[in-house]
Parts: C-alpha cells; sequence; structure tokens
C-alpha cells in the first residue's frame, strides 16, 4: 500500500505547473520536412531524413491505391504509417499522412477524407476514466488527460506503451480509480485501448505505468516521438544515462513537442533526496517547466542531428517556486517490467 502523499504530489502538483519553453535541439535540416518534386495524384510530398527519389516513389504508390490501402501498400515497402489527419488551414477537404522509417520520415498530402489511420507513439494525448471508454461517445466526465511515453516489449513479446502511474489515479488502499484508457487523436475520434496491463507504484517507487497499444493493419506503433502532424517524428534510438547537466528534453499533450532545458545537477540533489526518503518515489529533475496534462510524457536527450533521439524518463511532477518538471528514469522502469524499449532498427 502507497502513502497517501506520493499519489497526491504526483497529482497535485503537476496542475500547478507553468508553461514550458520550446529550445531548438537538432538542426533544421532533420527537424523540419523538405517539399520535394510533383507527384501525381497528390498535393505535396515532403521528406525528412530520406531522399526525395525514394520518398516519390513511395508516393506514387501510395496515389495509385484507394485511401483506405495506404497502411498496406506501405508496409509493403518497409514504410510503417503512423497518422492520418485532416489537413489544418485553408486546405479544406484534403489530409496528411505520415510514415516513418528507421530514421526517416515521409509527409503526403492528398484531396479527400483522412482514413482511419493511427497508432501508438510517445508524445500523444491519452484520456483514463472509471468506466469503460466507448469509440465515438463522449468523454466520460471523471477523466484524466495525460500523454503517452515509450513503446516497450514486454514479457512474453506483447507490445506496451508507458506512461505515469499518476494517470490512472491509484489509490492508497492500492485500488485504480481510472482503469480504463484511450488515445486520443483531435480533430478525429479516438483509439480505445483498453485496460492498465501493469502500475509500477504498486511494487516499486516507480510512477509508471504500462497499456495495451492498438494492433491490425490500421493500427500501427512505432518507436518515436510525435510531433505533430507538420513536423517529422524524432526516432527513438536507445536509452542513455543520466548524466548531471545534459541536454534534455520532453514532449507533452498541453506544452507541446521539445520542451527543453538540462538535467539538474547538484542544485537539484536535495529535492530528488526528500522525494525518494518522504515520499518513496525515485525521481531525477531538470531546468524545464510542465503544465497540467503533461504527466506520463517522454523525456528525453537533445534531438541528435541525425533526427535521433534517446529515451531517459516519463514526466512525473513539477516541483518549486519555477515549477520544474521532475520525471521517473525509464531504466529502473523497463529492469522491474522485465521489459526492453522498442528502439529504430
Amino acid at each position: 500500500m502507497l502513502p497517501r502523499g506520493r499519489t497526491r504530489l504526483a497529482a497535485v502538483t503537476v496542475v500547478a505547473a507553468v508553461a514550458g519553453t520550446p529550445t531548438a535541439a537538432a538542426d533544421a535540416a532533420t527537424s523540419t520536412y523538405t517539399r520535394c518534386g510533383a507527384v501525381p495524384g497528390t498535393v505535396f510530398v515532403e521528406a525528412a531524413r530520406a531522399g526525395c527519389a525514394e520518398v516519390e516513389i513511395v508516393a506514387t504508390a501510395v496515389a495509385a491505391a484507394p485511401a483506405a490501402d495506404a497502411a498496406g501498400v506501405l508496409s509493403a515497402l518497409g514504410w510503417s504509417a503512423t497518422r492520418a489527419l485532416p489537413a489544418s488551414g485553408a486546405a479544406v477537404g484534403q489530409y496528411d499522412l505520415v510514415a516513418v522509417r528507421g530514421t526517416g520520415a515521409l509527409r503526403i498530402r492528398r484531396v479527400g477524407r483522412a482514413p482511419s489511420l493511427d497508432g501508438w507513439s510517445a508524445g500523444r494525448e491519452l484520456v483514463f476514466a472509471r468506466g469503460t471508454i466507448v469509440g465515438g461517445r463522449p468523454i466520460p466526465r471523471d477523466a484524466a488527460f495525460c500523454t503517452s511515453a515509450f513503446l516497450v516489449r514486454l514479457r512474453g513479446g506483447a507490445p506496451g506503451g508507458l506512461s505515469a502511474a499518476h494517470c490512472a489515479g491509484l489509490r492508497s488502499d492500492g485500488l485504480v480509480q481510472r482503469r480504463n484508457a484511450a488515445l486520443r487523436r483531435p480533430p478525429q475520434p479516438g483509439i480505445v485501448l483498453g485496460r492498465v496491463l501493469a502500475i509500477l507504484t504498486r511494487s516499486a517507487p516507480l510512477d509508471a505505468l504500462v497499456l495495451p497499444v492498438p494492433r491490425g493493419a490500421h493500427r500501427t506503433a512505432a518507436p518515436v516521438v510525435d510531433r505533430g502532424i507538420s513536423r517529422p517524428p524524432w526516432a527513438v534510438a536507445g536509452t542513455a544515462q543520466l548524466l548531471a547537466g545534459r541536454a534534455v528534453c520532453f514532449t507533452g499533450r498541453t506544452s507541446g513537442a521539445d520542451q527543453c532545458g538540462r538535467l539538474g545537477g547538484a542544485s537539484a540533489r536535495p529535492l530528488e533526496r526528500v522525494l525518494d526518503s518522504e515520499f518513496h518515489i525515485t525521481v531525477r529533475c531538470t531546468t524545464i517547466t510542465a503544465r497540467a496534462g503533461d504527466s506520463g510524457g517522454p523525456v528525453y536527450t537533445a534531438p541528435r542531428a541525425d533526427g535521433t533521439v534517446r529515451a531517459i524518463g516519463i514526466v512525473t511532477l513539477v516541483s518549486g517556486p519555477s515549477q520544474l518538471m521532475c520525471f521517473t528514469p525509464v531504466t529502473p522502469v523497463l529492469r522491474d517490467l522485465g521489459a526492453a524499449l522498442v528502439a529504430t532498427g
């Protein structure tokens, strides 16, 4: 049974957070898309960390197939579709399709209605609720909004998705208040994920839980950090050590992508020790601020020039007058679960 203050600390402190400040963390050539040549059947085609010649061939194959078959066409060519959403702005009646392969990403805009194509990636909006979540119906009033973290492979080989345990509202008596979850994708309906698979705070001082991930031809799961539809995702290449002063970033459903700063050094140790000794929670603190709803989001190293990042944690809470973000390290989470981080191949 957990101390009552521990759950309250995570839930209440996050609500008090203030907005963070985005920081450019990678070369512009790898953090944005490049417009490629015209491809019949598309509005435009863009590539990131991939050659336009290859991407144009892929886009030609996608454009020749019905929208509902896009995921299968991409998969046959070695790409994994991650999202399809109506195009924003003045492009009424158009949609964007994003896919990844290794560190590369592509974005295709077409005329028509966006197909139902989506899946798990880090940095997406999650909904947790006490009652069963039904697709197409209003979100339950008791719901909590959080953020998805990294993709893992559990014992036995099943995939799972990480987030923060306090998002599920674990009570002091060990019961879960919000056991059911869904992955949101505004403006389209969400994807019902089902019941929480595991909550680590029941057995370890780790604010982490595991959710099932979507499956099926149109429900992919990719080891990437989502940055919205207009910016290419970061590829998760593995884990990294928690070195004092290291440049780190996080993505949250409220604050947005690439909220960056540094890992706290000696000045953060007293706070981290207090949280460990008094509230039995293991965290590392940063110089970054966060906001309500960012809980559970991925914390990662500053993006490299090749578009890769390394996983280091899960957003847990904020603390102090400056509302600095603290996170649960991902390495002990993986160890406690007996799981492996899914990384870019």
